[in-house]
């Protein structure tokens, strides 16, 4: 890998080299003065790390620049299970990894996933993120889908998926592309109830060669309100992921609990909203920050 320059610092490799140690120390300060820094699980009352399911959110994307191959080295390293990742297709069929509906925000090029070729994509380099913006950086470009699963099992990372194109025209060939490299210990997630539904059928009835007790299929929803309770109870082997700043009381926990709907929660990054969730029965969880093992915060 070559190091190149960032677009915000063009003035030549001397004054690059020098600005570098500056930078890294301002960013390293940054990130502690922001509350960027990864917490201990311990600091949510939870002693035993066996208790609960960790997803590091789109990656350690507070080490790296989220949705990279890199951010979820970091995950491994810091003792994550789970790592969660957004997929969108290309132009010509390519699943790679993107959060946002462009490329504008994350790299120094622009334009919708779907209306670009992987050749464009991968023409493009990721220049925002941890340890990135603003310094010399090694060469990080989007990463397709199956590099990303080639490193979840070099690195035993349960990966969990999460589709951002809406849907179902290209669900069954995902699905084959999926199983071909991992057949096992894996969620998939979306925002798209009839997509995730679809999913579930797919692989119930045996049109896929994915093995139904190896794969977690969550719907991802803002609240746990009567509509959703309603909509998730028609196939509760579903689970629901709901935004666990928003919703979470023991209340609605309860009503879903009690329907045999088993339940997630994202991105809890407070260690006493984490506390107070598992206190009520949620034991998996999407943080962008609390993990295992650091030795110190």
């Amino acid at each position: 890998m070559y190091l190149i320059l960032n677009k915000k610092f063009k003035k030549g490799l001397i004054a690059a080299a020098i600005a570098v140690p500056i930078i890294i120390i301002a960013v390293v300060i940054a990130c502690v003065i922001n509350g960027n820094s990864v917490c201990k699980l311990s600091r949510a009352g939870i002693e035993d790390n066996g208790a609960v399911t960790l997803i590091s959110h789109r990656g350690l994307n507070k080490l790296a620049p989220e949705n990279t191959l890199e951010a979820a080295a970091k995950s491994a390293e810091y003792g994550y299970g789970y790592v969660e990742f957004d997929i969108r297709r290309t132009k010509d069929g390519m699943w790679v990894l993107m959060h946002d509906e462009d490329i504008d925000r994350m790299t120094d090029g622009e334009g919708k996933v779907g209306d670009l070729t992987y050749k464009q994509i991968i023409s493009c380099r990721i220049d925002e993120g941890k340890n990135l913006k603003d310094a010399l950086s090694y060469v990080i470009t989007v990463p397709t889908l199956e590099q990303m699963l080639a490193v979840c099992s070099e690195k035993s990372l349960k990966p969990v998926i999460e589709i951002k194109d809406g849907g179902t025209e290209h669900i069954p060939e995902l699905l084959n592309f999926i199983a071909a490299r991992r057949n096992t210990d894996m969620m998939i997630i979306s925002f798209d109830r009839e997509q995730i539904e679809y999913i579930s059928t797919l692989i119930s009835t045996g049109k896929t060669t994915f093995i139904q007790e190896t794969v977690e299929l969550y719907w991802l929803t803002n609240n746990l309100d009567g509509e959703t309770l309603e909509t998730a109870a028609k196939t509760p082997e579903i689970g629901v992921s709901f935004n666990g700043n928003k919703a979470g009381t023991q209340k609605e926990i309860d009503a879903f609990t009690e329907k045999g709907i088993k339940l997630a929660c994202w991105t809890i990054d407070s260690p006493s909203k984490l506390e107070k969730l598992y206190e009520r029965g949620i034991t998996t969880f999407t943080t962008n920050r609390i993990v295992y093992n650091t030795a110190e915060e």
